[in-house]
């Protein structure tokens, strides 16, 4: 099987992904049952009573950052960040 680029780039996203999902896991590993890895998107869901955060990558071509969204009844923020470490780190922050 040979991958294309698009299929090679879309790949690496989707394992980047899971490689934020295990970071968390290894700092909150109590979040383990709750977390969702999306099977197909690069996108990882963290449930909290205020609200879900979202970590997602938006845009294929890899000129996007990460987004981290942050669902709240009255004010729901996006926050780009340049690498999957600083989606950690941020998430960390959030979850706090």
């Amino acid at each position: 099987m040979r991958f294309t680029p698009a299929l090679a780039a879309s790949f690496g996203d989707w394992l980047e992904c899971d490689a934020i999902r295990r970071a968390l896991l290894a700092e909150l590993p109590d979040l383990a049952p709750a977390v969702e890895l999306h099977p197909q998107r690069p996108l990882l869901r963290i449930p909290r009573a205020e609200g879900p955060v979202i970590v997602a990558r938006v845009d294929e071509a890899d000129t996007m950052p990460w987004v981290v969204g942050v669902v709240a009844a009255r004010e729901p923020t996006l926050h780009e960040v340049e690498t999957a470490e600083a989606a950690v780190e941020l998430v960390l922050e959030i979850l706090a």
